[in-house]
């Protein structure tokens, strides 16, 4: 069952002297009913737009939401059944946090006292709150506090679930904990989920689908493993992985290969016609070095990360640099030679940067 559809979604800001700006350029999304949409993108992409949009906290330009069927365009955010969890918080100071919790149910009057009793309770439990009910969020890490957003958001049994970086003020020892909570969470619950984030890891860890955007546009839309694996053009392949992708240009050579400037050749995955201007992307776990056979390289740097290494080497005759993940067992010194030899390859098309496979 599709229980989120956007259809031809767009947002243009106007300001009087200025040019029109378009934030969200034609988005057409369907999430099916328990689903984990992770939107992915860097900052100003359109993401947070979107969100805005389908919470009605911001008017739409053109096109359609539909929940469950039917359409909310043109319904006040107080009349959607969509539950937002802010990037900052959004709590209430004066209030603990039971009250923060059955503010907005006391609002809409949806619950008789005994309920909104029972109804924090039961969520405060779900997410861990129970000990923090008399609490005030001034009291509170940033780690709780996100608790208490997500429950508050939760509390009102949304149809559909808005997560705005909700992880992003948290270190990284809370990122990790909130992150794996957060999946049990929304696996739980069976909440229909949209999640904005520009973190690669937040994305690809949570969700059951990725959209990646770039100007108000998706670039790519599908699995974790499909956005990682078969990146759909230039930008994907570089905005999504860590570290981040080898790009090398190219030209085709007819035979399978690619011809780097020097004398460095690459296989391509595919046929390529010779003569053909193309980028080369290779994931620094899909090289290897050698001890025969391969490319000649030189090391420019070594970072050992105890649990594996990141080298940065030189590839004879090519500008630009080559990062290699290697094992943690392995040292390398500063100019010594290797040689590496190429694993998994994409190709893209250098002039319109999609990919070719």
């Amino acid at each position: 069952m599709t229980e989120l559809e956007l259809r031809d979604l767009r947002k243009t800001y106007r300001s009087r002297g200025r040019p029109a700006v378009d934030a969200v350029r034609g988005l057409d999304l369907a999430l099916r009913s328990g689903e984990l949409l992770g939107l992915l993108g860097p900052s100003g992409c359109g993401k947070s737009t979107t969100l805005r949009m389908i919470a009605g906290l911001e008017t739409v330009t053109g096109g359609d939401i539909r929940v469950g069927g039917a359409s909310v365009v043109r319904q006040p955010a107080q009349q959607r059944n969509v539950g937002v969890a802010f990037e900052n918080y959004a709590l209430y100071p004066p209030l603990t946090v039971a009250e923060n919790l059955a503010f907005g149910l006391k609002a809409r009057k949806r619950a008789a006292r005994g309920d909104v009793a029972r109804k924090v309770k039961d969520i405060a439990g779900r997410v861990g709150l129970t000990d923090l009910l008399d609490a005030r969020p001034a009291g509170l890490s940033s780690g709780q506090k996100q608790r208490v957003a997500l429950a508050r958001a939760l509390i009102r049994e949304p149809d559909v679930l808005l997560l705005d970086e909700p992880l992003s003020h948290l270190d990284a020892a809370q990122r990790d904990t909130t992150r794996r909570e957060l999946k049990r969470i929304q696996k739980d619950l069976g909440h229909t989920t949209i999640l904005v984030t520009h973190d690669q890891e937040e994305a690809l860890s949570l969700a059951d689908r990725i959209a990646v955007m770039k100007d108000g546009v998706i670039q790519q839309l599908g699995t974790p493993y499909e956005i990682y694996d078969h990146p759909a053009n230039l930008f994907v392949a570089d905005f999504v992985g860590e570290p981040a992708v080898n790009l090398l240009p190219g030209i085709a050579d007819g035979d399978g290969h690619a011809r780097l400037s020097g004398s460095a050749r690459i296989a391509l995955p595919v046929p390529v016609a010779a003569g053909r201007e193309v980028v080369v992307g290779i994931r620094p776990e899909d090289l290897e070095l050698t001890g025969d056979g391969g490319l000649p390289a030189r090391v420019v740097a070594h970072e050992p990360l105890l649990e594996a290494g990141i080298a940065t080497l030189a590839l004879e005759g090519v500008e630009r640099p080559l990062v290699v993940l290697t094992g943690p067992e392995v040292r390398l010194a500063h100019d010594e030679r290797v040689r590496v030899a190429t694993g998994l390859t994409h190709v893209f098309d250098a002039e319109t940067g999609d990919s070719l496979r």
